[in-house]
């Protein structure tokens, strides 16, 4: 492990030196749990933060990535705050850290963890490590959860157990879905998400040498289902990115168009929240294929091609942003 970052090791340094230490100024919460973990209420029963959101999203990436906000333009008159993350390294960080894989509790009280701690768990149902070689080691670790209920003491001695150590070395982030700094890593997962489609189409992910990508912020609604649609049609209908691969032009072309949601979508272009409830509240019953980002840009450094598909939907993000 000597050759190779820790993501675990960084991403827990950011928790207690960032967002532990400025419990007040990013209004966020510190927990300790009775089992000795330390969670960290980003916005369940507290405001959060613009700075928090940003740190979450760092720390869900294992501190491998970029993250900076923006501006996203509807039209003359109305304008959205945006998220911008960029990172060299999307095995780890977005493969081996951000992805939401790893299923906690049973039942009603399962919940999806995402962040370093699944690096170093690698637990037999995250499928996700099939699509990188990544694997991290370290004595302290960190969860990210996206949930509207508080983490159980089960949760965190799961999470103890399977990473091989003691509960008190453990650190859950939690934000759900209806709230500033939910919304904005939601927005920010869009590199994710063209990784994880990369490789379901057969594109080798290792190929890639840089990333980028943005995608507008949506706005707050205390609604937990409406805004779930509003922040997965963040990405779907509003996000863009810029990869940078080394790779055979036959390739990338026969990849490029089915990345996006318009020409890969079996839903498109419905919103995400309309979908959603067709499945019954159930995302096992989604196509794969819904997942997927609006636009994107590839440019191969090996022949100097660039290779576009996709577009900006802005009558979707309209709807459900401002409706």
């Amino acid at each position: 492990m000597s050759d190779q970052v820790s993501i675990n090791k960084m991403a827990v340094k950011l928790v207690k030196e960032e967002i532990i230490a400025n419990e007040a100024k990013l209004g966020v919460k510190v927990h300790k749990m009775d089992c000795g973990a330390t969670l960290v209420d980003m916005g369940l029963d507290v405001k959060g933060s613009w700075d928090a959101g940003l740190l979450f999203t760092r720390v869900a990436m294992g501190d491998m990535s970029r993250v900076q906000l923006g501006s996203w333009r509807l039209d003359d008159e109305i304008m959205f705050s945006a998220v911008e993350v960029y990172t060299e390294s999307p095995l780890i960080s977005c493969l081996g850290s951000q992805i939401a894989g790893w299923k906690l509790g049973e039942g009603e009280f399962a919940t999806i963890g995402s962040g370093p701690a699944r690096a170093q768990a690698v637990v037999d149902s995250d499928m996700y490590f099939e699509m990188t070689p990544y694997r991290d080691r370290n004595d302290e670790v960190v969860l990210c959860i996206q949930d509207v209920k508080l983490p159980s003491e089960d949760i965190a001695l799961e999470v103890a157990r399977e990473c091989d150590v003691p509960p008190e070395n453990v650190y859950l982030l939690l934000a759900p879905s209806a709230c500033l700094v939910g919304s904005i890593q939601v927005s920010a997962r869009l590199l994710e998400q063209v990784c994880h489609k990369m490789h379901e189409k057969g594109f080798e992910v290792e190929k890639v040498v840089n990333c980028w990508g943005k995608a507008p912020i949506a706005p707050v609604v205390n609604d937990e289902v409406k805004a779930m649609g509003r922040i997965n049609d963040a990405i779907l209908y509003g996000g863009e990115v810029e990869f940078w691969v080394d790779a055979e032009d036959v390739e990338v072309a026969k990849v490029v168009h089915q990345l996006v949601s318009k020409t890969s979508s079996p839903y498109y272009p419905e919103p995400f929240g309309d979908v959603f409830e067709k499945a019954g509240r159930d995302f096992y019953y989604i196509d794969h294929d819904f997942h997927s980002i609006a636009k994107i840009q590839i440019h191969n450094v090996r022949t100097g091609s660039c290779f576009v598909a996709g577009e900006l939907n802005k009558d979707v993000i309209r709807e459900t942003f401002l409706k």
